[in-house]
Protein backbone atom coordinates (compact mmCIF):
# COMPACT_ATOMS: atom_id res chain seq x y z
CA UNK A 1 0.00 0.00 0.00
CA UNK A 2 1.37 3.59 -1.03
CA UNK A 3 2.20 5.73 1.88
CA UNK A 4 0.48 8.74 1.71
CA UNK A 5 3.40 10.80 2.93
CA UNK A 6 5.58 9.35 -0.01
CA UNK A 7 5.56 11.50 -3.00
CA UNK A 8 4.89 10.16 -6.55
CA UNK A 9 8.38 11.11 -7.55
CA UNK A 10 9.76 9.17 -4.66
CA UNK A 11 8.25 6.06 -5.46
CA UNK A 12 9.62 6.43 -9.22
CA UNK A 13 13.04 7.20 -8.28
CA UNK A 14 12.99 4.75 -5.51
CA UNK A 15 11.58 1.85 -7.73
CA UNK A 16 14.79 2.94 -10.33
CA UNK A 17 16.98 2.58 -8.01
CA UNK A 18 15.94 -0.55 -6.97
CA UNK A 19 16.38 -2.24 -9.90
CA UNK A 20 19.41 -0.71 -10.97
CA UNK A 21 21.48 -4.20 -10.12
CA UNK A 22 25.11 -4.27 -9.66
CA UNK A 23 25.59 -0.33 -9.73
CA UNK A 24 29.50 -0.66 -8.97
CA UNK A 25 31.21 -3.85 -10.61
CA UNK A 26 30.37 -6.51 -12.88
CA UNK A 27 28.87 -9.38 -11.50
CA UNK A 28 30.62 -11.98 -14.16
CA UNK A 29 32.96 -11.33 -16.92
CA UNK A 30 30.80 -11.61 -20.18
CA UNK A 31 27.55 -9.47 -18.02
CA UNK A 32 27.42 -6.28 -15.85
CA UNK A 33 24.30 -7.19 -14.35
CA UNK A 34 23.61 -10.91 -15.35
CA UNK A 35 19.91 -10.42 -13.29
CA UNK A 36 18.89 -7.96 -15.80
CA UNK A 37 20.85 -8.93 -19.08
CA UNK A 38 20.34 -12.39 -18.94
CA UNK A 39 16.67 -12.97 -16.98
CA UNK A 40 13.59 -14.68 -18.51
CA UNK A 41 11.35 -12.58 -20.79
CA UNK A 42 8.48 -13.40 -18.02
CA UNK A 43 10.87 -11.27 -15.29
CA UNK A 44 11.76 -9.02 -17.82
CA UNK A 45 7.91 -8.36 -18.72
CA UNK A 46 7.46 -7.85 -14.99
CA UNK A 47 10.19 -5.55 -14.27
CA UNK A 48 8.86 -3.33 -17.21
CA UNK A 49 4.96 -3.28 -15.83
CA UNK A 50 5.78 -2.19 -12.76
CA UNK A 51 7.94 0.43 -14.33
CA UNK A 52 5.70 1.78 -16.69
CA UNK A 53 3.08 2.35 -13.95
CA UNK A 54 5.28 4.19 -12.10
CA UNK A 55 6.25 6.74 -14.98
CA UNK A 56 2.86 7.23 -16.23
CA UNK A 57 1.62 8.52 -12.81
CA UNK A 58 4.92 10.33 -12.61
CA UNK A 59 4.68 12.43 -15.84
CA UNK A 60 0.95 12.85 -15.74
CA UNK A 61 1.64 14.83 -12.71
CA UNK A 62 4.90 16.29 -13.31
CA UNK A 63 4.83 17.06 -17.16
CA UNK A 64 1.78 19.06 -18.67
CA UNK A 65 2.89 17.94 -22.16
CA UNK A 66 1.92 14.28 -21.54
CA UNK A 67 -0.80 14.85 -19.08
CA UNK A 68 -2.72 17.17 -21.72
CA UNK A 69 -2.09 14.26 -24.39
CA UNK A 70 -3.19 11.95 -22.09
CA UNK A 71 -6.75 14.08 -21.63
CA UNK A 72 -7.15 14.49 -25.39
CA UNK A 73 -7.56 10.48 -25.86
CA UNK A 74 -9.29 9.70 -22.74
CA UNK A 75 -6.62 8.04 -20.63
CA UNK A 76 -5.84 8.26 -17.09
CA UNK A 77 -2.99 6.42 -15.17
CA UNK A 78 -4.83 4.02 -13.56
CA UNK A 79 -5.66 2.62 -17.12
CA UNK A 80 -2.26 1.39 -17.85
CA UNK A 81 -1.56 -1.82 -15.67
CA UNK A 82 1.17 -2.21 -18.01
CA UNK A 83 3.05 -3.40 -21.34
CA UNK A 84 -0.50 -4.45 -22.59
CA UNK A 85 -1.34 -1.43 -22.36
CA UNK A 86 1.17 0.72 -23.96
CA UNK A 87 -0.65 1.47 -27.31
CA UNK A 88 -3.51 3.50 -25.04
CA UNK A 89 -1.28 5.65 -24.94
CA UNK A 90 -0.59 8.62 -27.29
CA UNK A 91 3.00 8.87 -29.00
CA UNK A 92 4.60 11.91 -28.33
CA UNK A 93 6.95 13.75 -31.36
CA UNK A 94 9.59 16.12 -32.13
CA UNK A 95 6.74 18.83 -33.61
CA UNK A 96 4.47 18.34 -30.49
CA UNK A 97 7.83 19.19 -28.20
CA UNK A 98 8.32 22.61 -30.52
CA UNK A 99 5.09 23.86 -30.35
CA UNK A 100 5.06 23.50 -26.49
CA UNK A 101 8.09 25.19 -26.75
CA UNK A 102 6.69 28.24 -28.35
CA UNK A 103 3.64 28.10 -26.20
CA UNK A 104 6.09 27.71 -23.14
CA UNK A 105 8.77 28.79 -23.32
CA UNK A 106 12.60 28.09 -22.33
CA UNK A 107 11.82 25.43 -21.23
CA UNK A 108 8.56 23.86 -22.68
CA UNK A 109 6.45 21.41 -20.23
CA UNK A 110 7.77 17.94 -22.02
CA UNK A 111 9.84 17.02 -19.19
CA UNK A 112 9.31 16.70 -15.10
CA UNK A 113 11.65 19.03 -13.81
CA UNK A 114 10.12 22.78 -13.06
CA UNK A 115 12.80 25.34 -11.61
CA UNK A 116 12.82 24.36 -8.02
CA UNK A 117 14.10 20.94 -8.85
CA UNK A 118 16.71 22.38 -10.89
CA UNK A 119 18.09 24.31 -8.58
CA UNK A 120 17.96 21.68 -6.19
CA UNK A 121 18.89 18.48 -8.00
CA UNK A 122 19.68 19.56 -11.33
CA UNK A 123 23.02 17.73 -12.80
CA UNK A 124 23.60 19.02 -16.85
CA UNK A 125 21.76 20.98 -19.63
CA UNK A 126 21.83 19.95 -22.93
CA UNK A 127 20.15 20.21 -26.02
CA UNK A 128 18.73 18.69 -29.10
CA UNK A 129 21.12 18.62 -32.13
CA UNK A 130 18.65 21.07 -34.46
CA UNK A 131 19.42 19.02 -37.76
CA UNK A 132 15.98 17.93 -38.22
CA UNK A 133 13.32 20.36 -35.63
CA UNK A 134 13.87 23.53 -33.33
CA UNK A 135 16.62 22.67 -30.81
CA UNK A 136 15.19 22.09 -27.40
CA UNK A 137 16.76 21.94 -24.03
CA UNK A 138 16.47 19.25 -21.48
CA UNK A 139 17.62 19.64 -17.58
CA UNK A 140 18.83 16.72 -16.70
CA UNK A 141 19.29 15.97 -13.19
CA UNK A 142 22.07 14.29 -10.89
CA UNK A 143 19.73 11.42 -10.32
CA UNK A 144 19.86 10.69 -14.03
CA UNK A 145 23.81 11.14 -14.68
CA UNK A 146 24.02 8.15 -11.96
CA UNK A 147 21.54 6.61 -14.31
CA UNK A 148 23.59 7.27 -17.57
CA UNK A 149 27.15 5.68 -16.17
CA UNK A 150 25.54 2.70 -15.02
CA UNK A 151 23.78 2.19 -17.98
CA UNK A 152 26.77 3.33 -20.20
CA UNK A 153 29.13 0.86 -17.77
CA UNK A 154 26.91 -2.19 -18.86
CA UNK A 155 26.85 -1.13 -22.31
CA UNK A 156 30.57 -0.40 -22.58
CA UNK A 157 31.54 -3.62 -21.14
CA UNK A 158 29.35 -5.76 -23.28
CA UNK A 159 31.79 -4.03 -26.26
CA UNK A 160 34.61 -5.92 -24.33
CA UNK A 161 36.24 -2.25 -22.82
CA UNK A 162 38.10 -3.36 -19.77
CA UNK A 163 40.50 -1.72 -16.77
CA UNK A 164 43.88 -1.24 -18.92
CA UNK A 165 42.36 0.22 -21.77
CA UNK A 166 42.82 4.17 -22.81
CA UNK A 167 39.63 5.33 -24.89
CA UNK A 168 40.06 8.81 -27.22
CA UNK A 169 36.68 10.56 -27.20
CA UNK A 170 36.43 12.92 -30.31
CA UNK A 171 32.63 13.68 -30.25
CA UNK A 172 32.67 17.75 -29.27
CA UNK A 173 32.11 18.54 -25.83
CA UNK A 174 29.09 20.22 -26.16
CA UNK A 175 25.59 20.26 -24.91
CA UNK A 176 24.75 17.08 -26.71
CA UNK A 177 24.47 14.12 -25.46
CA UNK A 178 26.26 11.92 -27.90
CA UNK A 179 29.81 11.46 -25.74
CA UNK A 180 28.96 12.26 -22.60
CA UNK A 181 27.42 8.90 -21.17
CA UNK A 182 31.00 7.25 -22.47
CA UNK A 183 32.65 10.01 -20.50
CA UNK A 184 31.07 9.14 -17.42
CA UNK A 185 31.31 5.00 -17.72
CA UNK A 186 35.16 5.39 -18.45
CA UNK A 187 35.92 7.45 -15.81
CA UNK A 188 33.71 5.46 -13.47
CA UNK A 189 35.73 1.96 -15.16
CA UNK A 190 38.77 3.44 -13.68
CA UNK A 191 39.42 4.23 -17.99
CA UNK A 192 41.49 6.99 -18.75
CA UNK A 193 39.78 9.37 -20.70
CA UNK A 194 41.75 11.65 -24.00
CA UNK A 195 38.98 14.76 -24.28
CA UNK A 196 39.53 16.28 -27.94
CA UNK A 197 36.76 19.06 -27.04
CA UNK A 198 37.84 22.33 -29.36
CA UNK A 199 40.83 20.15 -31.20
CA UNK A 200 41.63 20.66 -34.77
CA UNK A 201 41.45 17.18 -36.70
CA UNK A 202 45.14 17.31 -37.52
CA UNK A 203 45.63 16.90 -33.43
CA UNK A 204 43.14 14.44 -32.75
CA UNK A 205 45.15 12.33 -35.66
CA UNK A 206 48.18 13.35 -33.91
CA UNK A 207 46.97 12.64 -30.17
CA UNK A 208 46.13 9.07 -31.68
CA UNK A 209 49.15 8.50 -32.99
CA UNK A 210 51.36 9.47 -30.32
CA UNK A 211 48.78 8.46 -27.04
CA UNK A 212 47.99 5.48 -28.71
CA UNK A 213 44.72 4.57 -27.39
CA UNK A 214 42.48 1.30 -27.36
CA UNK A 215 39.11 2.66 -27.60
CA UNK A 216 38.13 5.19 -30.43
CA UNK A 217 34.61 7.32 -29.87
CA UNK A 218 33.17 9.27 -32.84
CA UNK A 219 30.49 9.18 -35.19
CA UNK A 220 30.79 7.11 -38.13
CA UNK A 221 31.83 9.70 -40.57
CA UNK A 222 34.28 11.26 -38.37
CA UNK A 223 35.82 8.34 -38.00
CA UNK A 224 36.42 7.64 -41.25
CA UNK A 225 37.85 11.64 -41.50
CA UNK A 226 40.14 10.54 -38.73
CA UNK A 227 41.39 7.64 -40.80
CA UNK A 228 42.46 9.85 -43.44
CA UNK A 229 43.94 12.46 -41.41
CA UNK A 230 46.15 9.78 -39.83
CA UNK A 231 47.11 8.42 -43.14
CA UNK A 232 48.20 12.17 -44.48
CA UNK A 233 50.47 11.66 -41.93
CA UNK A 234 51.89 8.43 -43.21
CA UNK A 235 50.64 6.52 -40.73
CA UNK A 236 48.22 3.16 -41.23
CA UNK A 237 45.95 3.14 -38.77
CA UNK A 238 45.84 -0.05 -38.26
CA UNK A 239 48.88 0.65 -36.28
CA UNK A 240 47.86 2.93 -34.34
CA UNK A 241 47.21 0.52 -31.38
CA UNK A 242 43.03 1.05 -31.50
CA UNK A 243 40.88 -1.87 -30.59
CA UNK A 244 37.46 -0.83 -30.05
CA UNK A 245 35.99 2.11 -32.26
CA UNK A 246 32.31 3.05 -30.63
CA UNK A 247 30.46 5.29 -33.31
CA UNK A 248 27.01 6.91 -32.82
CA UNK A 249 24.57 9.70 -33.87
CA UNK A 250 24.32 8.55 -37.53
CA UNK A 251 22.83 5.25 -39.21
CA UNK A 252 25.54 3.33 -40.80
CA UNK A 253 25.21 0.99 -43.64
CA UNK A 254 27.36 -2.63 -44.32
CA UNK A 255 29.71 -0.64 -46.73
CA UNK A 256 30.67 2.18 -43.85
CA UNK A 257 31.01 -0.57 -41.30
CA UNK A 258 33.74 -2.28 -43.46
CA UNK A 259 35.58 0.46 -44.53
CA UNK A 260 35.40 1.47 -40.43
CA UNK A 261 36.71 -2.12 -39.78
CA UNK A 262 39.40 -2.07 -42.37
CA UNK A 263 40.21 1.21 -41.71
CA UNK A 264 41.64 0.56 -38.08
CA UNK A 265 41.54 -2.93 -38.02
CA UNK A 266 39.82 -3.30 -34.62
CA UNK A 267 35.99 -4.60 -33.82
CA UNK A 268 33.21 -1.85 -34.69
CA UNK A 269 30.82 -1.17 -31.81
CA UNK A 270 27.52 0.92 -31.68
CA UNK A 271 25.10 2.86 -29.27
CA UNK A 272 22.01 4.36 -30.37
CA UNK A 273 19.65 7.04 -28.08
CA UNK A 274 18.25 10.22 -28.09
CA UNK A 275 18.23 13.22 -26.24
CA UNK A 276 14.66 13.17 -25.46
CA UNK A 277 14.27 10.10 -24.19
CA UNK A 278 17.39 8.03 -24.61
CA UNK A 279 20.13 10.21 -23.49
CA UNK A 280 22.55 7.10 -22.24
CA UNK A 281 22.28 4.00 -24.37
CA UNK A 282 18.99 2.83 -25.71
CA UNK A 283 21.14 -0.08 -27.93
CA UNK A 284 24.33 -1.47 -28.07
CA UNK A 285 26.24 -3.76 -29.54
CA UNK A 286 27.97 -6.74 -28.01
CA UNK A 287 29.78 -8.92 -30.39
CA UNK A 288 26.88 -10.76 -31.70
CA UNK A 289 24.78 -8.33 -32.28
CA UNK A 290 22.86 -4.47 -31.13
CA UNK A 291 20.83 -5.07 -27.44
CA UNK A 292 17.91 -3.23 -26.65
CA UNK A 293 18.90 -2.00 -23.11
CA UNK A 294 14.89 -3.51 -22.03
CA UNK A 295 14.78 -3.15 -18.52
CA UNK A 296 15.31 0.40 -18.68
CA UNK A 297 13.15 1.19 -21.73
CA UNK A 298 10.76 0.16 -24.05
CA UNK A 299 11.59 0.10 -27.55
CA UNK A 300 8.59 -0.18 -30.40
CA UNK A 301 8.91 -0.32 -33.97
CA UNK A 302 5.69 1.50 -35.67
CA UNK A 303 4.44 2.26 -39.16
CA UNK A 304 5.63 5.23 -41.05
CA UNK A 305 2.36 5.79 -42.25
CA UNK A 306 -0.54 5.27 -39.30
CA UNK A 307 2.18 4.77 -36.87
CA UNK A 308 0.59 1.78 -35.52
CA UNK A 309 3.54 -1.06 -34.16
CA UNK A 310 4.59 -3.28 -36.46
CA UNK A 311 6.11 -5.90 -34.22
CA UNK A 312 9.45 -8.17 -34.61
CA UNK A 313 10.68 -9.17 -38.16
CA UNK A 314 9.35 -6.12 -39.93
CA UNK A 315 10.81 -2.88 -40.73
CA UNK A 316 9.54 0.74 -38.65
CA UNK A 317 10.25 3.48 -36.92
CA UNK A 318 11.56 3.64 -33.34
CA UNK A 319 9.05 4.80 -30.12
CA UNK A 320 11.05 5.07 -27.48
CA UNK A 321 9.57 4.70 -23.72
CA UNK A 322 11.99 5.75 -21.40
CA UNK A 323 11.98 3.89 -17.96
CA UNK A 324 15.19 4.87 -16.09
CA UNK A 325 14.87 8.87 -15.54
CA UNK A 326 14.07 11.44 -13.07
CA UNK A 327 13.53 14.53 -15.87
CA UNK A 328 13.22 12.79 -18.95
CA UNK A 329 10.90 9.28 -18.58
CA UNK A 330 9.35 10.30 -21.58
CA UNK A 331 5.83 7.65 -22.97
CA UNK A 332 6.14 6.37 -26.28
CA UNK A 333 8.66 9.58 -28.13
CA UNK A 334 8.73 8.81 -31.60
CA UNK A 335 12.42 8.86 -32.26
CA UNK A 336 11.65 8.29 -35.94
CA UNK A 337 14.52 6.00 -37.03
CA UNK A 338 13.75 2.53 -39.33
CA UNK A 339 14.65 -0.35 -37.51
CA UNK A 340 13.60 -3.87 -37.19
CA UNK A 341 13.26 -5.73 -33.97
CA UNK A 342 14.26 -9.57 -33.75
CA UNK A 343 13.62 -11.55 -30.69
CA UNK A 344 15.90 -14.52 -31.66
CA UNK A 345 18.53 -15.49 -29.06
CA UNK A 346 21.85 -14.42 -28.99
CA UNK A 347 25.29 -16.03 -28.26
CA UNK A 348 25.99 -13.67 -25.72
CA UNK A 349 23.32 -14.58 -23.42
CA UNK A 350 21.46 -11.75 -23.34
CA UNK A 351 17.59 -11.96 -23.81
CA UNK A 352 16.89 -8.35 -24.63
CA UNK A 353 15.72 -8.26 -27.83
CA UNK A 354 17.82 -6.75 -30.74
CA UNK A 355 17.69 -4.60 -33.82
CA UNK A 356 18.90 -6.07 -36.79
CA UNK A 357 21.32 -4.52 -38.87
CA UNK A 358 20.82 -1.88 -36.21
CA UNK A 359 19.55 1.91 -37.18
CA UNK A 360 19.27 1.93 -41.08
CA UNK A 361 18.06 5.36 -41.83
CA UNK A 362 16.19 8.20 -40.52
CA UNK A 363 12.15 9.30 -41.51
CA UNK A 364 13.24 12.73 -41.32
CA UNK A 365 16.56 12.15 -43.73
CA UNK A 366 13.94 10.22 -46.53
CA UNK A 367 14.24 12.07 -50.07
CA UNK A 368 11.19 12.06 -52.45
CA UNK A 369 13.01 12.41 -56.08
CA UNK A 370 11.07 11.61 -58.86
CA UNK A 371 8.20 10.11 -56.71
CA UNK A 372 11.00 7.56 -55.52
CA UNK A 373 11.79 7.17 -51.59
CA UNK A 374 15.49 7.84 -51.19
CA UNK A 375 17.62 7.83 -48.18
CA UNK A 376 21.03 9.54 -47.49
CA UNK A 377 22.31 5.58 -46.25
CA UNK A 378 21.29 4.01 -49.71
CA UNK A 379 23.83 6.41 -51.03
CA UNK A 380 26.28 6.24 -48.70
CA UNK A 381 26.38 2.29 -48.86
CA UNK A 382 27.19 2.65 -52.99
CA UNK A 383 29.66 5.15 -52.62
CA UNK A 384 31.51 3.46 -49.66
CA UNK A 385 31.68 0.44 -51.74
CA UNK A 386 33.70 2.18 -54.32
CA UNK A 387 37.22 1.67 -53.55
CA UNK A 388 38.84 4.49 -55.51
CA UNK A 389 36.55 7.02 -53.75
CA UNK A 390 37.05 8.99 -50.32
CA UNK A 391 34.08 9.04 -47.40
CA UNK A 392 32.95 12.09 -47.59
CA UNK A 393 29.73 13.13 -50.26
CA UNK A 394 27.23 15.63 -50.90
CA UNK A 395 23.72 15.10 -52.34
CA UNK A 396 22.07 18.01 -54.07
CA UNK A 397 18.60 18.45 -54.75
CA UNK A 398 17.66 20.97 -57.67
CA UNK A 399 14.45 21.45 -60.16
CA UNK A 400 15.17 21.48 -63.47
CA UNK A 401 11.64 23.27 -64.58
CA UNK A 402 8.96 20.32 -62.79
CA UNK A 403 11.59 17.66 -62.86
CA UNK A 404 13.86 16.63 -59.83
CA UNK A 405 17.73 16.39 -60.58
CA UNK A 406 20.26 14.87 -57.99
CA UNK A 407 23.84 15.24 -58.33
CA UNK A 408 26.24 13.48 -55.99
CA UNK A 409 29.81 15.17 -55.49
CA UNK A 410 32.62 12.62 -54.34
CA UNK A 411 36.36 12.29 -54.05
CA UNK A 412 38.75 10.10 -55.89
CA UNK A 413 41.38 9.12 -53.73
CA UNK A 414 43.96 9.71 -56.13
CA UNK A 415 43.25 11.92 -59.36
CA UNK A 416 42.38 9.99 -62.88
CA UNK A 417 44.76 9.73 -65.10
CA UNK A 418 43.09 11.70 -67.94
CA UNK A 419 39.91 12.54 -68.63
CA UNK A 420 38.56 9.61 -70.30
CA UNK A 421 39.42 7.16 -66.91
CA UNK A 422 37.63 10.10 -65.12
CA UNK A 423 34.77 9.72 -67.19
CA UNK A 424 35.01 6.19 -66.62
CA UNK A 425 34.79 6.77 -62.86
CA UNK A 426 31.95 9.18 -62.75
CA UNK A 427 30.13 6.82 -65.06
CA UNK A 428 30.71 3.32 -62.79
CA UNK A 429 29.15 6.11 -59.76
CA UNK A 430 26.34 6.76 -62.02
CA UNK A 431 25.02 3.22 -62.79
CA UNK A 432 26.11 2.07 -59.30
CA UNK A 433 23.53 4.68 -57.66
CA UNK A 434 20.84 3.82 -60.83
CA UNK A 435 21.00 0.05 -60.24
CA UNK A 436 21.13 0.48 -56.02
CA UNK A 437 18.46 3.57 -55.75
CA UNK A 438 16.62 3.25 -59.43
CA UNK A 439 17.68 6.97 -60.78
CA UNK A 440 20.55 8.14 -62.18
CA UNK A 441 22.05 10.92 -60.71
CA UNK A 442 24.41 13.73 -62.04
CA UNK A 443 28.34 12.59 -60.40
CA UNK A 444 30.44 15.25 -60.14
CA UNK A 445 34.24 14.29 -59.22
CA UNK A 446 35.87 16.75 -57.01
CA UNK A 447 39.30 17.54 -55.66
CA UNK A 448 40.11 15.24 -52.52
CA UNK A 449 39.60 17.27 -49.30
CA UNK A 450 37.20 19.74 -50.87
CA UNK A 451 34.33 18.37 -49.13
CA UNK A 452 32.92 19.44 -45.99
CA UNK A 453 33.77 16.98 -42.95
CA UNK A 454 32.51 17.47 -39.16
CA UNK A 455 33.28 15.86 -35.72
CA UNK A 456 29.14 16.30 -35.34
CA UNK A 457 25.95 14.67 -37.11
CA UNK A 458 27.14 14.72 -41.02
CA UNK A 459 24.97 16.43 -43.22
CA UNK A 460 25.18 14.97 -46.63
CA UNK A 461 22.23 16.81 -48.28
CA UNK A 462 21.82 20.41 -49.90
CA UNK A 463 17.93 20.25 -51.08
CA UNK A 464 17.34 23.40 -53.10
CA UNK A 465 14.04 22.66 -54.29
Amino acid sequence: MRSPTTSTRDRWLQALDRWRHQPDGPASERSWAPSLERCSREELRAIQDEKLRLAVDYMYEHSGLFRSRCVAVGVEPGDVRGVEDLGRLPITTKADMSDDLERTPPWGRFTAVDEARWSSGGGQLFQTSGTTAQPRVFRYTRFDLRMWSWLARRATHAMGVRPGDVAIICFGYGPHVSMWALHYAFQDLAIPVIATGGMSTAARAAAIVRERPTVLCATPSYVLHLAEAVRAMGIDPADCGVRRVIVGGEPMPAATRSRIRLGWGGELHQTYGCTEAAPACCAYTCSDGMHVMEDALLLETVDPIDLRPVGPGRPGLTVITNLSSEASPQIRFLAGDFATLESAPCPCGRTHVRLRDGVTGRADDMLLVRGLTVFPTAIAEVLHGVAELSDAFEILLTKRGELDEMTIACEPLEEPADAAARAALATRVTNAVRDACELRPTVELRPLGSLDRTEFKARRVRDLR
